[in-house]
C-alpha cells in the first residue's frame, strides 16, 4: 500500500518558518529604521551663480539656494513652523551684523525626500570687509523645528549656522557650492555672538 504525503505538514512548516525568520530578520531592521530616527541635514549656496560686485555700495540682493534634506527612508517630516533664516557679516572677529533675514513657510517632507528653496533676499545695507583681510565673511543661521511622522513625536529645535568667504579683490567665493550647516560652538567661526546693528 502506497504512503501518502502529508501536504498540509510542509505548509505548516514553511509558514513557521517563514514566519520566524521574518520575526528575527526584519523585526530588528524595523525597529532600527523607527527608534533612533536621524536628524535632517541642511545646506546653503549663496552668490555661486551671482556676480559679486563691490563698485556698487547700495543694498546687496543676496541669490541662494537652501538644501534641506529627509535623511530617514522610512519616516516622514514635518516642519509645523516657519523656518527663519538671518544673513550677517563680520566686520571684525568680535562683532557680527544683521543684514536681511528670510522666512520659509513650514511643510511636510516625505521619506528619504530633499528640497531646493531658490530665492533672493535684499539686504538692509552693504558688507564691510572682515578688519585686517580682503573678503567679506557672510554668515548664514537658520532656526527651524521639525517633527517625525510618528505616534507621540515631540518638537526638535536645531539652530545651525555656516560662514561664506568672498573675496573683494575678484568677487570669488572661497568655498564654492553648498555650505553644510552645522551646530553652532562645532566650529570657532560660529560661536554665539550678540548681533549688532549699524
Amino acid at each position: 500500500m502506497a504512503q501518502s504525503f502529508d501536504y498540509g505538514f510542509v505548509i505548516r512548516c514553511s509558514c513557521t518558518l517563514s514566519f520566524t525568520l521574518g520575526l528575527f530578520v526584519l523585526m530588528p531592521v524595523m525597529l532600527n529604521l523607527f527608534s533612533s530616527p536621524l536628524s535632517p541635514s541642511f545646506s546653503i549656496n549663496i552668490f555661486d551663480d551671482q556676480a559679486f560686485n563691490m563698485t556698487t555700495r547700495t543694498n546687496l540682493t543676496i541669490h541662494f539656494g537652501l538644501k534641506l534634506k529627509n535623511k530617514n527612508s522610512a519616516i516622514g517630516l514635518h516642519y509645523p513652523d516657519q523656518l527663519n533664516i538671518t544673513f550677517s557679516y563680520f566686520p571684525n572677529v568680535s562683532m557680527i551684523v544683521s543684514l536681511a533675514y528670510y522666512n520659509l513657510d513650514g511643510f511636510y517632507q516625505g521619506n528619504g525626500k530633499g528640497r531646493l528653496v531658490r530665492d533672493v533676499v535684499e539686504t538692509s545695507s552693504f558688507p564691510g570687509v572682515l578688519e585686517g583681510t580682503d573678503f567679506i565673511a557672510f554668515r548664514v543661521d537658520l532656526v527651524a523645528t521639525y517633527k517625525y511622522k510618528l505616534a507621540g513625536s515631540k518638537r526638535h529645535k536645531v539652530e545651525l549656522g555656516c560662514v561664506v568667504g568672498v573675496n573683494v579683490t575678484n568677487g570669488t567665493k572661497i568655498q564654492m557650492g553648498f555650505n553644510r550647516l552645522v551646530e553652532p560652538g562645532l566650529d570657532s567661526k560660529l560661536k554665539k555672538v550678540e548681533y549688532n546693528s549699524y
